[in-house]
């Protein structure tokens, strides 16, 4: 009954971590049910595609007629 196993003998090395990387836009998600599905209405007005919350964090603009 002499079995005696070390475990880092068998274990294989861990790689090193990855590194972070910067996110390509913004991230926006609902804090009332985690989702990151949202609903644009005409008027600008953004909800929550799952729980219809207003999201009021997110300003939809008209570029074309911000330029005139």
């Amino acid at each position: 009954m002499k079995n005696v196993i070390r475990l880092d003998d068998y274990r294989e090395p861990r790689r090193p971590a990855r590194e972070p990387r910067v996110p390509d836009a913004p991230r926006f998600f609902c804090l009332n049910c985690d989702t990151d599905q949202f609903k644009l209405y005409a008027s600008g007005i953004v909800h929550c595609a799952a729980c219809g919350a207003l999201i009021r964090n997110v300003e939809v603009i008209n570029l074309q007629e911000r330029r005139r």
